[in-house]
């Protein structure tokens, strides 16, 4: 064996390395080549790494891929829709220079919360308040705008984009069960990373605080760890009225998994708990409303101010089909929500069916205008899609093309002035 080819080989060296004892030896014995092939052979083979890719794995990072893969992600998703924005700022004369300009629409109403604190009275535009937009986020932008010294516009940008990286992170928890191999990582995060709306997670809105709370909450459920997922229920119904939806998703599990019976018969304070901790969230924010304008219900009156009111979401459906354009788009995109919440009713997952379909019914009720966003944000959502694209591989070609040339579309659309992105 030529000495120079064994120093060339920095995994052989390693293995001396990390056993003092051989590495010792050899030293002592002249630091010969047949010295050390003999103190390899007596190192320990757990000593020594087989490869630089297989001590990765061993590694926290390695055990935990999800960590680094959704901050990849992250960046990706930055760069794309900074990329397309510049693209429609150069082609278009869109409103972007800065991170910032991205706070339009909603964002502007998060930002009175963050600033001035919820409304004592509707005057916002005529007869309107900021009560529909629920506390969470607008507390987690707070946090940014407070340690970073920046102003609301930019902090609400910036809780967005950080808030889309818990997203990523607790999807692949979510759906860790059916990840079999790295690559499968960074397909299944990148149905959040660059799904058709992504916009959102890069403009001070709620939708990825949402999804993150809303992934790591059934994360929660699905491990038994009751109490936890209470908790994430808390924040979930804090964050979104259809948060209350996990309330139902929690007691599923529950009644599958323990029984009624057995909770009764052993007195499981820990499910209890759990169970009546999901809807605080938005307890504590009635009361507050309630304390604030003396209606604890506000965030449903004020939604008269945007012509909205409570009417059969099917009837909703059936008109968008009948229209042209956005509308019937919208639309199938609705049947194709209901669709995968068949799928997991299908592949006995009736907690995620049935809060993906409140979550569709739910606004609709009252509107379609801005649906999409809500259907694209929904864990259950992307998790039907990602067992479907698993099984049926061709289909990724299609989705992508599908996803990527919408949330490009979406990014240009959103500097351009029209409402159909609110």
């Amino acid at each position: 064996m030529d000495l120079e080819k064994l120093k060339q080989n920095w995994e052989t060296f390693a293995r001396l390395v990390v056993h003092p004892p051989s590495f010792v030896t050899w030293l002592r014995a002249g630091s010969d080549t047949i010295c050390l092939q003999r103190a390899i052979s007596e190192t320990p083979a757990a000593f020594f790494p087989a490869s630089s890719s297989s001590w990765f794995r061993r590694s926290w990072l390695g055990r935990h891929p999800e960590v680094w893969i959704a901050l990849v992600l992250l960046i990706a998703s930055h760069l794309f829709v900074s990329t397309f924005a510049k693209f429609a700022h150069w082609q278009f004369g869109a409103p972007y220079t800065r991170t910032a300009d991205f706070c339009r629409w909603d964002c502007t109403w998060f930002r009175t919360v963050v600033d001035e604190g919820y409304d004592l009275e509707p005057y916002r535009y005529g007869d309107k308040a900021d009560w529909s937009f629920f506390p969470l986020f607008p507390l987690w932008a707070k946090t940014f705008k407070l340690v970073l010294g920046v102003p609301a516009p930019l902090a609400l940008v910036v809780a967005s984009k950080v808030a889309l990286y818990a997203a990523i992170l607790f999807f692949l928890l979510m759906v860790r069960g059916e990840l079999e191999e790295l690559p499968e990582y960074f397909l299944a995060g990148g149905l959040v990373a660059f799904n058709p709306y992504v916009l959102y997670s890069h403009a001070g809105y709620s939708e990825p605080l949402y999804f993150a709370v809303a992934a790591l909450a059934f994360f929660l459920v699905d491990k038994n760890r009751w109490i936890e997922s209470g908790i994430a229920g808390a924040l979930l119904s804090a964050t979104r009225i259809v948060g209350c939806l996990f309330s139902i998703s929690y007691l599923i599990v529950c009644l599958r998994r323990v029984g009624f019976g057995r909770i009764i018969r052993e007195r499981n304070l820990a499910i209890v708990i759990g169970l009546l901790l999901c809807p605080l969230g938005m307890a504590l924010y009635m009361l507050y409303l309630y304390h604030l304008t003396g209606d604890a219900i506000a965030f449903i009156h004020i939604q008269v101010a945007w012509n909205r009111a409570p009417g059969n979401p099917f009837v909703v459906i059936a008109h968008a089909l009948q229209h042209h354009g956005w509308p019937r788009v919208w639309g199938m995109m609705i049947l194709a929500g209901l669709a995968a919440a068949g799928s997991l009713l299908k592949e006995r997952r009736p907690e995620l069916a049935v809060f993906l379909a409140g979550a569709i019914l739910v606004p609709l009720s009252a509107d379609l205008w801005g649906f999409p966003r809500y259907l694209w944000w929904q864990p259950p959502m992307l998790y039907a899609i990602f067992t479907f694209l698993k099984r049926h591989r061709t289909w990724w070609i299609i989705y992508v093309a599908f996803a990527a040339g919408m949330a490009s579309f979406m990014v240009i659309e959103w500097f351009s002035g029209t409402n159909m992105v609110v």
